[in-house]
């Protein structure tokens, strides 16, 4: 079911913990923010993990309003929303520094390949190179949902996106993410959320589904409206 609404009590208590979620990622220290251009994955896993949290907020920190995305490599309707909706809403709201966009993962228990998928997306991360690594996995999902050695596909699309391929294979080997992806899985199961993708869109409202992007687009600029912010 997809649908856009006025939080109930239940999406109200779902979009407090997203957005402590969001503040906890906005927390990463200045240290661990100054190398994301680096494309080595780090070796200490509090560093990896620090850098990896960051990496996945996108946008300007000063934004009018920030959206939440609780989303599952392997979900059909995630991708449809990556392949349909996620380029207009980055185009208009991200990249023009009207929105703060924040990804969580959410890996549904009957996609057995999607835990994997999130790891190489945050080892990438780590390197600075997560929103590169989240396109290839939603753009070639039929390679890797199929690959017979996950492992060595991922690190070689590391290296295609720039990511040092020995570090970060030994940090998808050794499951360095893993603490991360626990945090996002455990927050999302508080929240009460049961499907993906789910959004949080400017603190009070829920999305259901991989709407329309124009339905989608008119939740953010209602929202938009009541900030005082021209919508694109």
């Amino acid at each position: 079911m997809s649908r856009a609404s006025l939080p109930t009590h239940a999406a109200r208590v779902t979009i407090r913990a997203a957005l402590l979620l969001l503040c906890t990622s906005l927390l990463t220290p200045a240290s661990a923010r100054t190398q994301d251009a680096a494309r080595v994955v780090p070796s200490e896993q509090e560093v990896v993990l620090q850098r990896a949290d960051r990496a996945r907020v996108k946008g300007d920190s000063t934004a009018p309003i920030r959206i939440v995305e609780i989303s599952d490599f392997q979900c059909p309707y995630c991708a449809r929303f990556h392949a349909e909706s996620w380029p207009t809403i980055d185009s208009l709201y991200v990249r023009t520094g009207i929105a703060r966009y924040l990804w969580i993962s959410f890996p549904n228990s009957t996609h057995p390949r999607a835990w994997p998928a999130v790891e190489a997306a945050f080892c990438a991360g780590a390197a600075g190179r997560f929103w590169a690594m989240h396109d290839l996995l939603f753009d070639r999902s039929a390679e890797w949902t199929a690959a017979p050695d996950m492992t060595e596909l991922f690190t070689r699309w590391a290296g295609e996106i720039g990511v040092d391929e020995t570090s970060f294979e030994a940090c998808l080997r050794n499951d360095v993410t893993a603490p991360l992806q626990v945090a996002d899985y455990d927050s999302a199961v508080r929240s009460g959320i049961t499907s993906t993708p789910f959004f949080v869109v400017g603190d009070s409202i829920a999305i259901r589904g991989a709407v329309s992007t124009e339905r989608f687009r008119s939740a953010v600029d209602s929202v938009l409206a009541l900030r005082g912010v021209e919508a694109p």
